[in-house]
């Protein structure tokens, strides 16, 4: 049987779990990469800012629900410019990105060259 995370432990290890992402994007996108200002309800900021075109919500612990994660996120941007996507890791395993499909499928037309743009996030038919 695992030991039980107060609450005060599954916040710490969640926060470490954020500055953990932003070590991770800063090594690609420098020092303009760090933690999110989360004043009252997480909703003011992403747990990660200045990844270019992404709002990003960080989870980590013994099973997160990365479409959860993704909900909140794609309530927290709204209609904004800033694509939601899910940072998780579930204890002792590989983090994983959750994305929307739509976003998905441009960013490996980027990545062939047939699109350098991103429009608008969402998918067809919601």
């Amino acid at each position: 049987m695992r030991p039980h995370v107060s609450g005060a432990g599954a916040r710490r290890k969640g926060h470490q779990w954020e500055r953990d992402v932003v070590r991770l994007f800063a090594a690609i996108f420098g020092s303009v990469v760090r933690l999110g200002l989360q004043y009252r309800d997480g909703a003011d900021a992403p747990d990660v800012v200045g990844v270019p075109g992404w709002w990003i919500e960080c989870k980590k612990g013994r099973r997160p629900s990365p479409l959860c994660a993704l909900r909140q996120a794609i309530a927290a941007a709204g209609q904004g410019t800033l694509r939601p996507v899910a940072i998780c890791r579930e204890d002792g395993r590989e983090p994983t990105a959750t994305l929307l499909l739509a976003d998905f499928i441009l960013l490996l037309r980027q990545a062939v060259g047939v699109d350098r743009s991103l429009p608008s996030h969402g998918c067809a038919g919601e």
